[in-house]
């Protein structure tokens, strides 16, 4: 009786060929709506498409690679129908050697990573999406139980496909994120240490802390941002929506913004940095919508608008007022 369940939760070497296909595609470097569309409504056929897609992302990861073996297996006492499946196995075979070069640097997760400056989104393999800004690093580990990410640095959008049964769990400084159909975005740097910002849906933000209490859990509406401070308590409020998510046009936006805070967020998209050069220039205040990555255009503007002056300096631009500076 076991014998005959196993077999019948074996899904057949067609749908893990298929499978196979769908795990080598969804690891390129751009994204299709279009193609998403298909995954979802291929992965809700049938729970051997999910099984069959879930098994073999799961053996990327413990295994590093695929034995191309495990196409054949459940078949082997069944030599008949082993040899009705063989062209379907070969094409699995020569899927996986694709997949395998296309997208072992992601299924054997270790990180995904970005640069600064760069930008990345990577398809999950249950169809959730993941933006990574500038210099940003997170860790995927799926497994039966929950898919789980942490993000270690930086800010990533996450619009997580809904899968009830299957948690989706983001960690970052002590903090976990629970969510499910849900879109919110994570950041973690040293300004603000950490934020997590609801787009749309439902999320709980728990302390990972075994002893916390259920209390303790946070639940946050479309709109709302939580942010923790490494100086003052936790609090939430309702950014602009607009400005929070700008970078994903690549722009940067700024409403009556400290030149200190302003600075500092066009610092995280270039490897040139503007320095104020005295703590009173961070009194003044800058907004507009500039380029993510542009400091000279920002540099232009601000010393434009406020009669400051710019020196190079290594792979610094000082910001320094005029009138403290020899002629």
């Amino acid at each position: 009786m076991n014998e005959s369940r196993q077999h019948q939760e074996t899904p057949s070497a067609r749908v893990r060929a298929e499978a196979a296909a769908w795990v080598a595609q969804i690891q390129g470097e751009e994204h299709s709506l279009e193609r998403d569309a298909r995954l979802r409504a291929w992965l809700g056929e049938s729970d051997d498409h999910r099984r069959a897609f879930e098994r073999l992302t799961r053996a990327w990861e413990q295994a590093g690679n695929i034995r191309l073996r495990a196409l054949h297996d459940g078949l082997a006492d069944e030599p008949r129908r082993r040899a009705r499946f063989v062209p379907w196995a070969a094409a699995a075979a020569a899927t996986l050697v694709l997949a395998v070069s296309a997208a072992v640097y992601y299924l054997r997760v270790d990180a995904v990573v970005t640069d600064v400056g760069q930008q990345r989104v990577r398809v999950l393999p249950d169809g959730t999406h993941v933006t990574l800004n500038t210099n940003t690093r997170i860790e995927v580990n799926y497994d039966e139980h929950a898919r789980r990410v942490r993000l270690t640095r930086g800010e990533a959008w996450f619009e997580v496909a809904k899968r009830p049964t299957w948690p989706f769990l983001v960690s970052v400084d002590g903090e976990v994120i629970r969510a499910l159909g849900t879109s919110f975005i994570v950041r973690r740097d040293d300004a603000q240490n950490l934020s997590v910002t609801l787009v749309e849906g439902q999320v709980s933000v728990t302390p990972i802390d075994k002893n916390a209490e259920p209390d303790d859990a946070r639940v946050l509406a479309p709109g709302q941002r939580l942010v923790f401070s490494q100086h003052t308590t936790a609090a939430v409020d309702r950014p602009d929506l607009t400005r929070v998510t700008a970078w994903r046009q690549g722009r940067v936006e700024f409403d009556a913004t400290s030149l200190a805070d302003a600075a500092g967020e066009m610092n995280r998209y270039s490897k040139t940095r503007v320095v104020l050069a005295d703590a009173d220039l961070a009194r003044l205040r800058v907004g507009g919508v500039f380029r993510a990555g542009d400091s000279e255009e920002f540099v232009r503007i601000v010393t434009s608008a406020f009669g400051l002056r710019a020196d190079r300096r290594g792979g610094e631009i000082v910001l320094s007022e005029t009138s403290r500076m020899p002629p």
